[in-house]
């Protein structure tokens, strides 16, 4: 039998590239409508955003989300792409269960023809893709070979980080995704039960993508989530920016907002720099 450093490395199963090559395209052209045109969602979007903001926001998400679908459809083996597979697997079964329980605010059957295209595109996306990528995942799991070893670990600090930086998002997604309103109140501008369902999808996945890199603890292996963190967090921060009405910038909640972010994008460049060096 061969030993595990001299068996042949799993390599990215072709069906698993396509769907992050197609998940992609569709998430860069979501974050093209609502980054984009964030006060248009009524004309151009599945469903009406309020405030712009909050459609800023969430389009900032979905531009960070093809960056890593993206830099994970490059990769030539399952353990340098999968990094943020968990995280978006959640999220989609997240926001199918938020669009299932808000269909009513969806642009299906009223408005201009072009959100209600938007509408019903999401709608199709939303109920193909969550199956598709968990029997994608599943026989990704299934090919054969493995894992080559951790021969360049993330520093001690860094993981650490990462593990607690990764379970307060993931908590606090979880409580916003429950209960929308009460805990929206802790956010910087203010969320209705559908957009703060969405914006707690993200959240949660946000999180899981911050354990998985802990978990995965190779500085090269991670680089697509810290493309991501490096993508997300400037455009997270010009949302409020672009939109600032009613916004109190010297509030706790908008403080804790800008130095989380200020943390990940740090993180960020030093883990990219450091996974440069390390290649």
């Amino acid at each position: 039998m061969p030993s595990v450093a001299n068996a042949r490395e799993r390599e990215l199963f072709w069906g698993m590239r396509a769907i992050l090559w197609a998940g992609g395209g569709f998430v860069f052209l979501a974050g093209v409508q609502l980054f984009g045109f964030s006060d248009r969602t009524d004309e151009l979007f599945a469903w009406t955003i309020e405030p712009p903001t909050t459609a800023a926001f969430l389009g900032a998400c979905y531009w960070a989300a093809a960056v890593l679908a993206f830099a994970s459809a490059l990769q030539p083996t399952w353990a340098r792409a999968r990094i943020g597979v968990p995280g978006v697997l959640v999220f989609i079964w997240l926001t199918l269960l938020a669009t299932l329980i808000h269909l009513d605010k969806f642009h299906l059957d009223e408005g201009e023809t072009r959100a209600q295209i938007a509408g019903w595109t999401w709608l199709v996306i939303y109920i193909l893709e969550p199956p598709a990528l968990l029997a994608a995942y599943v026989l990704q799991l299934r090919m054969p070979g493995s894992d080559p070893p951790r021969d360049r670990p993330l520093s001690r600090a860094v993981k650490g980080w990462l593990v607690v930086l990764g379970a307060f998002f993931f908590l606090f997604g979880a409580a916003l995704y429950v209960a929308p309103l009460d805990v929206g109140d802790l956010w910087p501008w203010p969320l209705t039960p559908l957009t703060g369902r969405a914006t707690a999808a993200w959240i949660v996945a946000l999180g899981l993508l911050l354990a998985a890199m802990a978990w995965e603890d190779d500085r090269v292996r991670v680089i697509p989530g810290w493309a991501l963190l490096a993508t997300l967090v400037p455009l997270a921060v010009a949302a409020p920016i672009r939109f600032d009405e009613g916004i109190d910038w010297g509030g706790a909640e908008m403080i804790v907002y800008l130095v989380i972010a200020a943390q990940l994008l740090a993180v960020a460049v030093y883990g990219i720099a450091s996974a440069r060096y390390h290649q």
